[in-house]
């Protein structure tokens, strides 16, 4: 990724009416509070320097693919996407949104909109044997989309998130992909 990628024409590459999913570049570095997943706050030139240090391996074949979360109607970045592919069987998603307030309800509807992107993505178009995701148990919009999109609780950590108002659970969630058993993939 070079200094100019900024001003690349960015295709929006998964999208539904309100949100649309496409490939960072430098400039989202301005905006990393709204698409970093990292638990703590990162600065613009700590962005950059990730984006230009993780983004050089072309898309289709980088075992990490980082996502930025468009609202379609505004352009502006909402929350950002990553589909960790381990030993190409298991899609890992993270879905960020909402900068610290992580667990209110507009954040979490935005990332339960993606998740109805991604999920089908990574079962179809990738072909992963499964899609795992964690989701604290405070997070009952996510949840319950996670659940509609076929996913199911397969592990449970025992008040392993700590938010001001208490402790929570941490779901992990998962999907088998069927086609997998039926030996034509």
């Amino acid at each position: 990724m070079t200094d100019d990628a900024a001003s690349w024409p960015v295709a929006i590459y998964l999208c539904d009416e309100h949100y649309g999913l496409r490939a960072p570049v430098l400039e989202d570095a301005d905006v990393a509070g709204a698409w970093y997943e990292g638990t703590f706050p990162i600065t613009v030139e700590t962005a950059r320097a990730m984006l230009r240090e993780q983004e050089t391996i072309p898309w289709g074949a980088n075992p990490v693919i980082r996502l930025v979360v468009i609202e379609r109607k505004s352009g502006r970045v909402v929350g950002g996407a990553i589909v960790e592919r381990q030993d190409n069987r298991v899609g890992k998603l993270q879905v960020t949104a909402g900068g610290p307030d992580r667990a209110g309800e507009p954040a979490q509807r935005v990332r339960a909109a993606v998740l109805r992107l991604l999920v089908p993505w990574v079962m179809g178009e990738l072909n992963m044997m499964t899609a795992v995701i964690d989701v604290p148990a405070d997070e009952a919009i996510v949840i319950d989309t996670a659940r509609e999109l076929g996913l199911v609780e397969v592990v449970r950590l025992r008040d392993h998130i700590v938010r001001p108002d208490g402790r929570f659970d941490l779901l992990m969630l998962e999907r088998v992909n069927r086609r997998w058993g039926r030996g034509d993939a």
